[in-house]
């Protein structure tokens, strides 16, 4: 079993190796279900090694409930890599420009070792601009 974890119930389970503490876990569970109700998109935060870069992120993301509609963060925190892992429905809505100020935001989080608040930032800044904007109807009936 890889050491790290995917948060919010997705993935794999915690263990003594993990780099998360329970409330580290319980908060990071928040940050994406509260996503998930700006979006409307599955979102997953991954912690721990990604021994082959990118092709380790992509592989956490197809283990998400419906990766076409998912985003994945994935963080080695030893390796100081960040991956943003979309899937096909939601890169309609989400913009390389968008994942990239996530990633600026999460890097300077990163380098005060603030990890939780960093993917927290990341997170709600995907969200955001993952969110379907509102649409007013006016019936014309003149």
């Amino acid at each position: 079993m890889p050491t790290g974890e995917v948060v919010a119930g997705y993935g794999f389970p915690a263990d003594a190796s993990s780099p998360l503490s329970d409330g580290q876990r319980r908060e990071l569970s928040r940050i994406v279900q509260r996503a998930r109700m700006i979006s409307g998109y599955c979102f997953g935060v991954f912690v721990g090694p990604l021994p082959e870069g990118r092709v380790s992120a992509v592989a956490h993301h197809r283990s998400l409930p419906d990766p076409r509609s998912a985003v994945l963060v994935a963080v080695d925190p030893a390796a100081r890599a960040i991956e943003i892992v979309l899937g096909s429905t939601v890169a309609i809505d989400l913009s390389t420009r968008s994942c990239e100020l996530a990633a600026l935001s999460m890097k300077s989080a990163f380098a005060a070792d603030d990890l939780v608040n960093g993917l927290r930032d990341g997170v709600t800044l995907l969200a955001e601009h993952a969110r379907h904007p509102k649409v007013l109807h006016l019936d014309d009936t003149a």
